[in-house]
């Protein structure tokens, strides 16, 4: 065997020796991990709204809702009172049941994915968190 050879293989040995150091480490600091739904039972759906003036009113939804913006602005709150802008080219992501509420003044178009189980509704509408 080679010096250089040698020296190449001892290269790639602590390397991989350093990846399985790094790997454990980083699973080691997982305090919980649950898995709230796994299977072949996903819905996934995508639609595109153009609105002059819209109100989702508050609702929420069983899964993840990713919201981006393509003409005009939309005012979403979820979380707290005070609205995000989300303007044009930039995207939301909605945390599953987390009340929430979109508003455009003017005309706005969006995209909206749905990523649900297919036995749950889309959305749900609630009361307001908002004094």
């Amino acid at each position: 065997m080679t010096p250089k050879l040698w020296k190449r293989l001892a290269a790639l040995g602590i390397a991989g020796l350093a990846a399985v150091l790094l790997a454990t480490a980083a699973i080691a600091a997982v305090l919980s991990s649950t898995v709230l739904t796994d299977g072949s039972n996903v819905h996934l759906r995508v639609t595109r709204t153009v609105a002059d003036g819209f109100d989702s009113g508050w609702h929420s939804h069983p899964g993840l809702v990713i919201v981006q913006v393509q003409e005009g602005s939309l005012q979403i709150s979820q979380g707290s009172c005070t609205p995000k802008t989300i303007n044009v080219g930039e995207t939301y992501v909605e945390v599953p049941f987390v009340p929430a509420r979109a508003v455009a003044t003017g005309r706005a178009a969006w995209t909206t994915t749905f990523l649900v189980r297919y036995e749950d509704p889309l959305l749900s509408p609630t009361t307001s968190p908002c004094p």
